[in-house]
């Protein structure tokens, strides 16, 4: 469905409703928010079809990246070193991501960290499209009333809040499977909103820089 590395899209997915597309949403742990340094931990997604969390297609695994992990982070992610050490090599388990995640559209909070995460540990992999829930949401505070708790949401960009902002509870954060259940959760509620200001294909997503293209 999805064409890789096109600045464009075909007309077909560009008249495709948002509803009607695959998505993937994603979320991982790192060694560290150092870009440049940083590893894998783990990696949670799930599927969502038809504005439906699909609850039978989970993906969740934990990783050894073959480095020590800094005591700071444990705290952070609970993945204790003894999980580390007894979890599958880094190569296995992106393999099998890759294959979960097909063509869908990668959804994520502050996607990109993600996604550049996992291309770093699979060169050449992961160039589905994307898009980033808190870009979006971004996006609906701008092109809707500027009340005060408008601005005020553009401070606050972080899950948690923009969970909060859509009546969600976070739970288990910082586990990549429970953040992108919630994660998912958001998108389900902001497709509607989208929809309600004339964002209804594809093409308009891209066109609203909503949607990113590998």
């Amino acid at each position: 469905m999805w064409p890789f590395r096109r600045r464009g899209l075909p007309a077909a997915l560009e008249s495709m409703e948002i509803g009607a597309a695959r998505y993937v949403v994603l979320d991982t742990e790192l060694t560290s928010l150092d870009a440049k340094s940083n590893r894998l931990l783990s990696a949670g997604a799930i599927g969502v079809r038809g504005g439906r969390i699909e609850l039978s297609e989970q993906f969740y695994r934990v990783v050894n990246p073959g480095v020590e992990t800094p005591a700071a982070t444990v705290a952070i992610h609970g993945l204790r070193p003894a999980d580390i050490a007894s979890a599958e090599p880094v190569a296995r388990v992106l393999e099998e991501l890759a294959g979960f995640v097909g063509d869908a559209i990668l959804v994520g909070h502050f996607v990109r960290i993600d996604v550049d995460a996992l291309r770093k540990e699979r060169p050449g992999g992961f160039l589905n499209a994307s898009i980033c829930t808190a870009r979006t949401w971004r996006w609906l505070l701008r092109t809707g009333p500027l009340t005060d708790e408008a601005l005020r949401g553009l401070d606050h960009l972080d899950l948690d809040s923009v969970a909060r902002a859509h009546s969600l509870e976070p739970k288990d954060s910082h586990h990549a499977l429970g953040d992108a259940y919630l994660t998912a959760q958001i998108w389900q509620r902001m497709m509607p909103q989208l929809v309600t200001r004339g964002v209804t294909t594809l093409g308009h997503l891209r066109k609203s820089g909503i949607l990113e293209l590998s």
